[in-house]
């Protein structure tokens, strides 16, 4: 683990104290359902991967965005061990094309995001 401070020393013995800057990675997130160009019906089961260098498992905010307006909040579930949530598709046209983004966010404010596209049925 590295301290917010580490000596630093030449060959000649000479030493002097420089802050280190711990690299700060982003989360990670992956969309496990529904894929690409899935063909989704009424209630669409969206399941989400992320993790966090910052965060113990499901302390993250993960949010669903559908079509950029469509807010949804997913809830971790340590049975399936993904972030969950479900859209409701029953007003969307038969035939219609959506775009699911899922953002995750950790207690840092590093964020990520991917994407899907699904058809209704």
């Amino acid at each position: 683990m590295l301290n917010t401070r580490d000596r630093i020393s030449s060959l000649r013995g000479n030493s002097a104290v420089a802050p280190v800057r711990p690299k700060v990675r982003s989360p990670r997130i992956r969309m496990v359902t529904p894929g690409a160009s899935f063909k989704v019906g009424r209630d669409v089961f969206i399941l989400v991967d992320a993790l966090s260098d910052h965060e113990t498992v499901g302390n993250l905010r993960v949010e669903l965005l559908v079509d950029g307006a469509t807010l949804i909040s997913a809830k971790y579930s340590p049975l399936s061990g993904y972030y969950g949530a479900i859209w409701d598709s029953s007003s969307e046209r038969s035939g219609s094309i959506h775009t699911i983004i899922a953002k995750v966010t950790d207690s840092v404010g590093n964020t990520k995001s991917t994407l899907t596209t699904v058809s209704v049925r």
